[in-house]
């Protein structure tokens, strides 16, 4: 019994051994596959900021083989950035649709993209995830979110697979664990225990979606590479969002002005109940010289009573800045100018 107990514990251990190996390898030299998606192969990486990259992979799964790419193909980086930069796409719960993509993300993504498309072959895609703030224009929020993609060109037209679309960026995440997967031909139905939030890319002349086996495919977009299609629609998004920045700057300009006439006006307040005080102490001065009138000359010499008027004139005119700023209205400026006058 004692030898076939430890014959046990070596099969158990021997078992473990070779479970530990097959995750190495998995985890290392299929590091690749685990990042790019199941049956991804990577050949080359064109750009990558931490979580962020633009690579070179074979073409993604689909439920038949597909088609040669036109790659390696040359599309300008200016054509690249028109025709992103023209994608907008309405959230659900949210009151206007945003762009799909940031100018900082479309100056990125322009050289980076043209290279890659000019480099792959005609088995290969062109992958990349990206991270911006998406929501800073509708909501003038500043959290991060990142979108996952693949493109290629085929038949002549530029082809945008979306795996994730601003989806909440946490940076330091464990990909290994949590990948960024890339859009895939192959469709797949959404996960049912994970909340989904709806989208829906906005129609635009020179898109169209991809529709396969009669399902229309609202993550697959296919655009006419016609650069004429797309340089009014970047004009026309470029100005809109100028017009959205110039609004938020002037809301910016009116919150520092009514916070800085809040200060004044305060400061105006302190400086009125301070001369207050100080009127209530001089019609108290007069009072305290009755007892002792022989001993008046000596206690208000000339110097004092020169001071005083100097306060008193200084006492009107903040009155009468007071009155200019509608902090009092007439009839409290004639009565504090009265009191004033009353107390020489």
């Amino acid at each position: 019994m004692g030898r076939k107990a430890v014959i046990g514990k070596s099969k158990a251990l021997y078992g473990r051994i070779i479970l530990a190996a097959v995750l190495a390898l998995t985890l290392t030299g299929c590091g690749a596959n685990l990042l790019g998606g199941k049956d991804a192969k990577i050949s080359s990486v064109i750009w990558q900021h931490r979580d962020q990259f633009v690579r070179i992979e074979s073409q993604g799964r689909a439920t038949t083989a597909p088609p040669a790419n036109d790659h390696p193909v040359s599309l300008s980086a200016e054509r690249i950035r028109n025709m992103l930069g023209s994608l907008d796409v309405q959230f659900e719960g949210e009151e206007k649709p945003m762009p799909v993509f940031t100018f900082k993300e479309l100056e990125i993504l322009g050289e980076v993209l043209s290279n890659g498309l000019t480099q792959a072959g005609p088995g290969e895609d062109v992958t990349f995830a990206i991270a911006g703030i998406h929501r800073e224009l509708v909501s003038f929020a500043k959290d991060r979110s990142i979108s996952t993609y693949r493109a290629f060109v085929e038949n002549g037209q530029f082809n945008l697979i979306i795996g994730t679309l601003h989806e909440t960026y946490v940076e330091n995440t464990e990909r290994r664990m949590y990948p960024l997967i890339p859009g895939s031909r192959k469709y797949t139905p959404p996960n049912p225990r994970r909340r989904i939030t709806n989208w829906q890319i906005m129609p635009e002349a020179g898109l169209e979606l991809k529709t396969i086996d009669g399902r229309e495919r609202h993550d697959w977009l296919v655009l006419n590479t016609n650069p004429e299609l797309w340089k009014s629609a970047m004009a026309e998004n470029k100005e809109a969002k100028e017009t959205a920045k110039d609004a938020f700057r002037e809301a910016s300009e009116v919150r520092e002005e009514s916070a800085q006439l809040e200060v004044e006006q305060q400061r105006m307040r302190s400086e009125l109940q301070e001369m207050k005080q100080t009127i209530e102490q001089m019609k108290q001065t007069p009072a305290a010289g009755v007892s002792a009138p022989v001993a008046a000359p000596v206690a208000i010499p000339a110097p004092a009573a020169a001071t005083g008027l100097e306060k008193i004139e200084q006492r009107l005119q903040i009155l009468q800045q007071l009155k200019a700023k509608g902090l009092i209205n007439d009839q409290e400026y004639r009565a504090k100018k009265q009191e004033i006058l009353d107390s020489i």
